[in-house]
């Protein structure tokens, strides 16, 4: 196991709703995690806030075309949506290069009672870090 427990991704507010009402537990993103695998933690936040956390069952990647017609229910996203983000980052807005689409299959999502303000700026943290965030806010 990598010394990596986990990584903190940002999640449109209209996201929120899909992924942790809904249950629709698979989280896309155009970046592959070599150092993520399954039992890692992933935490979300909108706005500043941390909002929820899942954790990772398993990772795949592949054609984004392939993905959606594998998967298209269990993605967060609306079909309009997932076609927007495959041409273009809805962060940076900048035209997507990567062929493949990481998929993150969640399980345990739970979204926070009360949203946490964010103190880490690093996407992903040591399992001290997580330790210590889990102490002081009970994510864990």
């Amino acid at each position: 196991m990598s010394n990596i427990s986990g990584a903190i991704f940002p999640i449109l507010p209209e996201n929120v709703k899909s992924l942790f009402d809904e249950k629709k537990e698979a989280f896309v993103k155009f970046t592959k995690f070599l150092r993520l695998e399954r039992g890692s933690k992933i935490v979300f936040y909108t706005s500043g806030k941390l909002i929820g956390e899942g954790t990772i069952e398993r990772i795949e990647r592949m054609e984004p075309q392939t993905a959606w017609i594998r998967y298209k229910s269990q993605i967060f996203l609306t079909k309009d949506q997932y076609d927007n983000y495959v041409v273009r980052s809805p962060i940076s807005g900048e035209e997507r290069r990567t062929v493949a689409i990481t998929i993150l299959f969640l399980k345990r999502l739970k979204k926070y009672n009360q949203p946490l303000r964010m103190f880490y700026s690093t996407a992903s943290f040591t399992h001290r870090n997580l330790q210590r965030l889990a102490s002081n806010f009970s994510l864990l």
